[in-house]
């Protein structure tokens, strides 16, 4: 399989009977995220969370689990603890899928709601990251939070007016993303690109925020966050 993921999860047996289950919460909610939680504790699974990102290769809601993990009937009951929350889980595959790898008494848990995430286009969670300009003389950097507020930061310059460095972003029309300023008097659009770019080290998964006007505080800069493959 493919590895299209830089983090390498290594996961040790600890001191417990129970299996461990690292959820990968990305594309859940804090409400979800309590409610799987509690649930999988109470059927005897030791539960992990994390934000990392999934591997491309997954595309559904998906449990990857290691060879060695201990009790016949642990996955059985690992999935109807899940039905029973009403999230099915269509696929589940042994070892490792990208670079996530399970050894020992551990599962690895990808749940991914219906419509999240699609090949051709990026999920909100995944656009949520800091930038760094390209293509301007302009050093700044831009950064798109989880809660769909932006920030920008100057490097080398100070700018008299700061109304429009911090603001709240959301999709307009994919691929198009507006960033609004908190006092509404500045908006910024951008055209989302994905691609693979390669270095001297290796291949880079890239996101390129590229504008679709000319904005005098950073003009012709683009925004782009990597991602090592």
């Amino acid at each position: 399989m493919k590895f299209l993921s830089v983090v390498i999860l290594s996961i040790s047996l600890v001191a417990c009977s129970s299996t461990e289950v690292h959820l990968y919460t990305r594309y859940l909610s804090d409400t979800e995220i309590e409610k799987i939680s509690s649930k999988l504790d109470e059927s005897n699974f030791k539960v992990i969370t994390n934000t990392l990102s999934f591997p491309e290769t997954i595309n559904q809601s998906t449990l990857l689990y290691s060879p060695f993990i201990k009790g016949d009937k642990t996955l059985d009951i690992l999935i109807n603890s899940l039905s029973d929350l009403g999230w099915a889980i269509p696929n589940v595959e042994a070892l490792v899928s990208g670079n996530h790898w399970y050894s020992k008494d551990s599962v690895g848990l990808f749940i991914l709601p219906e419509g999240v995430k699609q090949k051709d286009k990026i999920a909100n969670q995944d656009l949520a990251n800091d930038y760094e300009s390209r293509n301007c003389d302009t050093l700044v950097n831009l950064r798109l939070n989880k809660d769909n507020t932006y920030q920008l930061t100057f490097l080398n310059k100070t700018n008299e007016r700061k109304d429009h460095l911090k603001g709240s972003w959301k999709i307009r029309s994919y691929p198009y993303i507006e960033l609004t300023s908190f006092n509404e008097r500045w908006w910024f659009y951008f055209e989302i690109e994905q691609k693979v770019e390669s270095d001297k080290v290796s291949k880079v998964n890239i996101i390129e925020l590229k504008p679709v006007d000319h904005y005098p505080f950073f003009p012709n800069c683009s925004f782009v966050n990597g991602v090592r493959i």
